[in-house]
């Protein structure tokens, strides 16, 4: 019969066998992954080396292209800001206007009525 250390023995050694297995095993998995990304990392170079001028038109076509938009923004700005002070300023004006003209109206109105006074309409002699 099997002693009690006898059957410990074996589910140690078991899984011992089983942890360096799954060790080998991962290793492996480890190692093909690894020449997988080396060989992805060589078609990219590849790649990148192949169309280098074409990266490098590209970049200067973006930068190009920044600068365009930040001009044509800065040009927007300036044409916001213009039209802003003239929209305000006739505003202010139109104000200043309109102030006079009722003030005029007013006085007009206060003449109508006193000429009225002074001169009825409405009453016969």
């Amino acid at each position: 019969m099997y002693s009690l250390q006898d059957i410990g023995n074996f589910i140690l050694y078991f899984f011992g066998i089983i942890a360096v297995v799954g060790g080998i095993v991962a290793v492996i998995f480890l190692i093909n992954t690894l020449v997988n990304v080396n060989k992805i990392l060589k078609r990219v170079d590849g790649i990148i080396e192949k169309n280098e001028d074409k990266i490098a038109q590209t970049v200067e076509n973006v930068n190009d292209i920044t600068r365009t938009v930040k001009h044509g923004v800065d040009k927007v700005e300036s044409t916001t800001q213009t039209i802003e002070e003239s929209v305000c300023d006739a505003i202010i004006t139109f104000t200043e206007k309109t102030d006079g003209f009722f003030d005029f109206v007013t006085i007009l109105k206060h003449v109508i009525k006193t000429i009225f006074k002074v001169f009825p309409l409405n009453q016969k002699k």
